[in-house]
């Protein structure tokens, strides 16, 4: 018979699913479901797209394009499936080129609380939106990027196609895209985490008594699991737990670029201090085992800062002077919008004004200048887009080491 912990522990969890269940239900209704119902008007979806208002018209002039969707009122709209037509129609290639890698990007730091999920799921919407095409692989046991994305992790249970199942050397499962499940955005897909991939760990663990060989294998899974894809998606981004196991190794020795969340907070500070020591040492380690690592971009963004509170500006103030470059030039806000979404299951990209209109656009106007910031770096990578690179090619014939 189950002991009293364990029969308190399973009833308290399953009164947790029921009220999720319950607040998904309202978040959803009618469909119980995420769904997009997002629309733009033809001043924002123009700008979406980068063509004029006027060029649009044209196009649905000439017959390029059908006309637009109309309200009661008359007033057009676009969806977010009319504007990945629009660029398709204008032949706008918002990506890397089709020979060029995905750029894979850590958001990462070890201690909790500081935005990590929230700020993958954002970031994954917001590249979503410009109409680049995104993998999310939740590498947390915690699973809170995949709940965001309308999954239950415990909904994978007998489902042996996942992250934990591809990642454990136990396993026989070694088909990385059947991991890949679709989400409510058409051009972002998801690995999920699943309860299994804390055993995953274990797994690979054990390998430190196998030899250096077995040791460098489980190193390099998500890695070589990545490969597969590399081609397929724009940006991959990654979820890491926040402790530095053999998972957060793979996720390390998978990434191209770090992106550090870091609040403007004394201990949260110090904590990175820690972090980036760690981080160092673990690279090195991954180079001692056959797999190096060398990141094309480090940058840090300050999180949850609210500039009202005492000591935070001057915490502010504090890293721009200990980061310089490396730090992103604008703090993501602490923001009344952002808990409010999340709550419902959905990023501010997914979601109407809680409040005041004003509120919701400064908040929405943040995010944006911070995600172009790290989209800057991102694109960087692409030859395709790297007008240093292609300037350097243009004089000399070869792209300069």
């Amino acid at each position: 018979m189950p002991s009293y912990t364990v029969k308190t522990l399973r009833a308290l969890t399953r009164s947790c699913e029921d009220m999720r269940d319950r607040v998904k239900q309202i978040a959803f209704e009618p469909e119980n479901t995420k769904v997009l119902n997002l629309t733009f008007g033809p001043g924002i979806a123009a700008e979406l797209v980068g063509r004029s208002v006027e060029a649009i018209r044209q196009a649905e002039k000439d017959g390029r394009l059908p006309q637009p969707k109309q309200l009661g009122n008359a007033r057009r709209y676009y969806t977010i499936d009319d504007l990945t037509h629009i660029r398709k129609v204008f032949g706008i290639e918002v990506g890397k080129a089709s020979d060029e890698d995905a750029v894979v990007v850590a958001v990462q730091n070890f201690k909790g609380g500081v935005g990590k999920s929230t700020i993958t799921k954002h970031f994954a919407d917001y590249l979503a939106l410009h109409g680049y095409r995104v993998l999310v692989v939740d590498c947390d046991p915690q699973a809170s990027t995949t709940t965001m994305f309308d999954i239950q992790p415990e909904s994978l249970l007998d489902d042996e196609c996942t992250l934990g199942e591809f990642l454990s050397p136990r396993s026989t499962f070694d088909e990385f895209p059947k991991a890949i499940h679709d989400t409510a955005w058409p051009t972002t897909k998801i690995v999920p985490s699943s309860l299994g991939l804390q055993d995953a760990e274990w797994d690979l663990t054990s390998t430190l008594t196998e030899g250096s060989q077995a040791v460098r294998e489980s190193l390099q899974r998500l890695r070589i699991g990545l490969q597969t894809v590399i081609k397929d998606f724009d940006v991959i981004l990654l979820d890491p737990p926040p402790a530095m196991g053999f998972l957060g190794l793979n996720v390390m020795a998978a990434a191209s670029g770090i992106l550090i969340p870091v609040p403007a907070r004394q201990l949260d500070y110090l904590s990175t201090i820690h972090f980036m020591e760690t981080i160092a040492e673990n690279l090195e380690i991954l180079d001692s085992h056959g797999t190096p690592v060398d990141y094309g971009f480090i940058r840090i963004v300050c999180s949850a800062f609210n500039p009202g509170k005492p000591g935070e500006h001057e915490m502010l103030q504090m890293m721009q002077a200990t980061y310089a470059n490396f730090l992103l030039s604008q703090p993501i806000l602490s923001s009344e919008e952002i808990k409010n979404a999340t709550q419902a299951f959905r990023s501010i990209y997914e979601s109407k004004p809680s409040a005041a209109t004003a509120t919701y656009q400064r908040c929405r106007d943040n995010l944006d200048s911070v995600f172009g910031e790290v989209l800057q770096q991102i694109r960087q990578q692409w030859p395709s887009k790297n007008l240093a690179m292609q300037r350097t090619t243009d004089d000399s014939g070869s792209i300069a080491a």
